[in-house]
């Protein structure tokens, strides 16, 4: 870890996340929601953006995609207290649309990069497209990429579904039960390993 790196990082963004007014979404907003999770995590999950509940309570999932998530989590023996967990963009887009792109290029800019580096996790797990679309680019579709493991500064990157899906298609979950299994083994198999040295 660097000297700029660790839990007062971490608390300085979530502060600084909470008054950012970089893009048009902080007009709707009734919270950003920066995160949360402890500040040396076992790997950082990174989902598509705050919706309503997240807006009102400023915490990630903790929505109906929240609940499958912690369903999925509880299947696959993982646990919300070692993982730290975001979003994309860190405040909600009207009526829940997808963030646009210029909205994903300035949040991953301005915040997402900054909490990657202050966190350093050795694994990012990315929940959904949008997700994928904002730390990968548009490099496929997610039906073919899933499960699939990349290296992303110098650490390990896993991409899945986002919960929504698996809250509306058994396939979607069946998958996210696979890929958070993998992510098991992962964590299970290299729990303080780096993919490939420090930032």
């Amino acid at each position: 870890m660097t000297a700029a790196s660790g839990p007062a990082s971490i608390d300085r963004l979530a502060r600084s996340i909470a008054r950012c007014r970089a893009c048009r979404l902080h007009e709707g907003r009734t919270h950003a929601v920066p995160g949360e999770g402890p500040p040396h995590p076992e790997a950082m999950l990174i989902g598509e953006a705050p919706g309503e509940q997240e807006d009102l309570l400023a915490r990630p999932f903790v929505g109906p995609s929240g609940r499958v998530l912690d369903a999925l989590f509880q299947e696959c023996s993982l646990s919300r207290e070692d993982l730290f967990i975001t979003s994309s963009v860190k405040c909600r887009p009207p009526k829940n649309r997808n963030p646009k792109t210029d909205e994903l290029a300035t949040c991953k800019a301005t915040w997402l990069d900054a909490q990657i580096s202050a966190l350093d996790p050795p694994l990012v797990l990315l929940l959904g497209s949008v997700a994928l679309r904002c730390v990968l680019g548009p490099i496929g579709r997610m039906k073919d990429l899933h499960g699939s493991v990349h290296s992303y500064r110098h650490r390990h990157l896993l991409i899945t579904y986002h919960p929504s899906a698996a809250l509306r298609f058994p396939w979607a979950r069946r998958a996210m039960q696979q890929d958070l299994a993998l992510l098991t083994d992962m964590l299970s198999s290299n729990p303080s390993d780096r993919a490939s040295g420090r930032e």
